[in-house]
């Protein structure tokens, strides 16, 4: 093979692998429409910026896709190498996913228009009919506790509705996320009474099995930055007004 062959043979090779590395850099990340986590396409929302940051320190191009929250765990599931956020642990979710880092940290509360519920026991000896979103950890959580007397609502918007209008007596959900979303459909937060945290979650950055560990290590090391960056709490506060 003369010189010039073997020069543009290593071009070649080269260049095919600066391209299999930038295509191995591009990911495809699943959530839901979980306000004010994950909100929608135009409003972004609290993890997906957080998202955008993780994929600036990690050097990374992250490809954001909205679905209803079951559904983003089943894409997330069966497409290989893809990453889903934000997920609550469970054994069986962990049988299906790697747990790579925590974004955010939450309280979970029952919310009224009325009197404080402040523990399970006080939402099952009251006999109201708490709202859960459909397919969550929290609706697991209250079946794990005995509240028997649940509705799955399958969004945040149409569960402050129903608590607004009495087709629910309270909702199980994050703190942070009542206010946001009661203010969201032109409600007064004020209205609501918020009992005492009777859960606090961690909303993981997961993926799919398949995820190259390279990569994982990367996007490990950046949420961990992240969490370290002053941006981290603008965004957060920017929601929770």
């Amino acid at each position: 093979m003369n010189t010039d062959i073997r020069a543009l043979a290593l071009g070649i090779g080269l260049f095919c692998g600066a391209t299999l590395q930038a295509e191995a850099a591009k990911l495809t990340a699943f959530t839901g429409y979980l306000p004010p986590l994950s909100i929608n396409e135009s409003h972004k929302g609290i993890a997906v910026e957080l998202m955008e940051l993780v994929a600036e320190e990690a050097g990374l191009e992250i490809d954001i896709h909205f679905a209803p929250w079951k559904r983003a765990q089943l894409l997330a599931e069966n497409t290989p190498g893809s990453l889903l956020f934000t997920a609550a642990y469970s054994k069986a979710r962990s049988k299906k996913f790697q747990y790579i880092a925590p974004l955010v940290y939450t309280e979970s509360a029952f919310v009224t228009l009325d009197q404080p519920l402040d523990t399970f026991e006080k939402a099952i000896a009251t006999g109201k009919v708490i709202g859960v979103h459909l397919g969550s950890q929290r609706s697991r959580i209250l079946h794990r506790f005995g509240v028997r007397n649940v509705e799955e609502i399958t969004s945040a918007e149409q569960m402050s509705t129903m608590l607004r209008t009495g087709r629910i007596d309270a909702w199980y959900t994050m703190s942070i996320r009542a206010s946001y979303v009661y203010r969201q459909q032109g409600f007064d937060p004020g209205e609501l009474v918020i009992g005492a945290p009777v859960t606090h979650g961690t909303q993981w950055l997961a993926a799919n099995k398949d995820l190259d560990p390279e990569i994982r290590a990367r996007l490990a090391a950046a949420v961990s930055r992240v969490w370290r960056d002053p941006r981290y709490w603008q965004i957060v506060d920017q929601y929770s007004r």
